[in-house]
């Protein structure tokens, strides 16, 4: 009968181990990897909001620079603009002062102030000053810069035409003496004195806001002003005067400001605001050095002209400075690819884990099933092994219970047979025991003579022969070392194999040149190597690692002819082990096969 409960079994058992393990597993992993692609899409979607964010910041950033600076510079009085200013003194002593902006320090990100009066195009020129540092070449470079800004306002008017007026413009009630100190010279300062008794008189004005203008000179460098307007109003009253009150009398028209210094607005400040403001994550590229977006995988860019309120002649001039801030999509993907290769590590270890874990599996539910079916095979020769001896003796009991057998010969041959099958009986017995035995604990192997050891079986070994000719030979050479061994082991190793020669490879007389099966003892260099070896049919090359198994025997047992339980070999396998041994099985020469059982030298004996 086959093992039709134990394949039940092998596929119900690998069917729980895909539900309990495989499945969830899959699962999981499916699930993970979805995230891993998810949180990828999403942190690249954020990317451009992130960097137009980061943009907006600098922006942010650059504008209230600007807005301190200009407001800074609005509460700096109209009349320090000029290079004599009269101011107010306790006792009302008039005084023609150099201005504060010949001699004061520059805020950072001023180039230099200047003065255009509009109330005389025949005679206006624009006034610079530098402040502390009024070095020639610091002086020629604002020089340059106001000669262009003040053919721009003869060429282009748009200074003519440009006078902010805001919240922040405020009308003033200055007096006569601080307006003409504005537009004095050097040698006004007697004609002022003279005057003085009119100079205090107040007069209306109006300071407009700073606005902000960007323009490039011919040769293409940048200019950044901010300019106010001054209007003053007529003082005919003034007429017939000296000539330093006189030429306030059809009132003052100025342009007052400053110039920003190009190179820090569209260098230095944003680079500075950059490392304060944006993140580890956000690149700042400067001004000329913006690359393709491709390679830093979205600009957002910032203009600190156009998006700061400056005017500008011409488009291309409100991208002066371009500038542009980077999230490196790069280093997103690079961290998903990363997350992906430890993910993919991950699921190779967990298959490998699960592809063991699943041979395991099948291999323990085969064994289990070959288990299963050799303790069939066993139960079924033990059956057929009980059966065969146990009719025998009845059936001769009987036949002498009931007096049938009068001959004397004949009944001595039945009492043998008697005898013999009730041997084989005790003998299974015996084995099924001796296996046990074997398996509970190991043995005490102690220093012997092999050949002594077999030599005592050789008679015990002839009587069990079932032809009337010998059918073993017997090679046992003298003044062999001693091995480890136990009588039992040698004992039952010997008498198994030899049954097992007898079972598979009988000797048969009728046939011509037959050889009886040999046991010998060989030295070898471990150790004594018993041999049993006949002229059968031999051990398959596939079988011969498995002859030696528990209950192993090679066909079905319901119709295998060779009686057998399939314990005789393993017991030799078993008592080999014992001793420190080891039990072999190979083709020998000529034909047949060749067992042999290794026992080790005692110690100290030479080998």
């Amino acid at each position: 009968m086959k093992p039709q409960i134990g394949l039940r079994t092998h596929g119900g058992a690998l069917a729980l181990y895909g539900v309990l393990l495989v499945l969830p597993t899959l699962v999981l992993g499916f699930l993970q990897w979805h995230h891993i692609q998810t949180e990828a899409e999403r942190e690249l979607g954020e990317v451009p909001r992130d960097a137009e964010d980061a943009a907006s910041r600098l922006r942010r950033a650059l504008q209230g620079e600007l807005d301190r600076l200009v407001a800074s510079e609005s509460v700096r009085p109209f009349e320090h603009y000029a290079r004599y200013y009269s101011p107010d003194t306790p006792d009302g002593e008039f005084a023609l002062l150099d201005s504060p902006l010949a001699r004061s320090e520059r805020p950072v990100g001023v180039l230099g102030w200047y003065k255009l009066d509009l109330s005389d195009p025949e005679a206006s020129q624009v006034e610079v000053y530098l402040g502390a540092d009024d070095s020639p070449v610091a002086h020629g470079a604002l020089e340059a810069a106001t000669a262009g800004l003040s053919s721009r306002h003869f060429d282009s008017l748009w200074l003519r035409t440009s006078m902010p007026l805001g919240t922040s413009s405020e009308e003033l009630a200055l007096s006569v003496r601080a307006l003409a100190a504005s537009a004095a010279g050097a040698d006004d300062a007697d004609c002022l004195s003279a005057e003085q008794m009119s100079i205090f008189d107040p007069v209306h004005s109006v300071v407009g806001d700073f606005g902000l203008l960007a323009y490039r000179e011919d040769d293409g460098t940048p200019r950044l002003v901010a300019h106010r307007t001054v209007l003053i109003e007529p003082l005919p009253e003034l007429l017939g005067r000296g000539e330093c009150l006189q030429r306030l009398a059809q009132g003052r028209r100025m342009v007052q400001g400053f110039f920003l210094d190009a190179r820090w607005w569209l260098d230095e400040l944003p680079a500075a605001l950059a490392a304060r403001v944006l993140t580890k994550r956000e690149r700042f590229l400067p001004a000329g050095t913006a690359e393709a977006k491709e390679e830093h995988g979205y600009l957002a860019r910032v203009y600190p002209v156009a998006d700061t309120g400056f005017e500008s002649e011409s488009d291309a001039d409100g991208l002066l400075g371009e500038l542009s801030v980077a999230i490196d999509a790069a280093g997103i993907e690079a961290r998903h690819v990363e997350r992906e290769r430890r993910f993919l590590g991950v699921a190779l270890m967990l298959a490998l884990s699960l592809g063991t874990g699943f041979v395991l599996l099948l291999h323990g539910v085969r064994k289990d099933i070959e288990q299963a079916r050799r303790t069939e095979n066993f139960v079924a020769a033990v059956t057929h092994e009980l059966r065969t001896p146990l009719s025998t003796i009845q059936f001769h009991a009987e036949m002498l219970q009931d007096g049938w057998v009068n001959d004397d010969e004949q009944r001595d041959e039945f009492h043998r047979r008697i005898v013999r099958e009730t041997a084989r009986l005790s003998t299974l017995v015996e084995r099924v025991l001796e296996k046990a035995h074997l398996s509970a604990g190991p043995a005490q192997p102690r220093p012997g003579d092999l050949c002594a050891e077999v030599a005592r079986h050789i008679d015990k070994l002839h009587g069990w022969r079932t032809s009337k000719e010998l059918d073993l030979a017997f090679a046992l050479p003298e003044e062999l070392p001693p091995v480890m061994l136990t009588p039992e082991a040698v004992g039952s190793i010997l008498i198994n194999l030899v049954e097992n020669a007898r079972k598979y490879a009988p000797v048969d007389p009728a046939l011509p040149g037959h050889e009886p099966i040999l046991v010998a003892v060989r030295r070898e260099r471990d150790g004594l190597a018993l041999e049993v070896a006949d002229r059968g049919q031999g051990v398959p090359s596939t079988e011969r690692a498995r002859v030696f198994e528990a209950f192993y025997r090679t066909g079905d047992e319901s119709t295998r002819s060779v009686r057998g339980t399939g314990l005789g070999l393993h017991l030799v396998a078993l008592h080999a082990s014992s001793v420190g041994g080891r039990a072999s099985v190979e083709e020998r020469p000529g034909g047949g096969a060749l067992f042999r059982v290794l026992f080790p030298y005692a110690p100290m004996s030479a080998s």
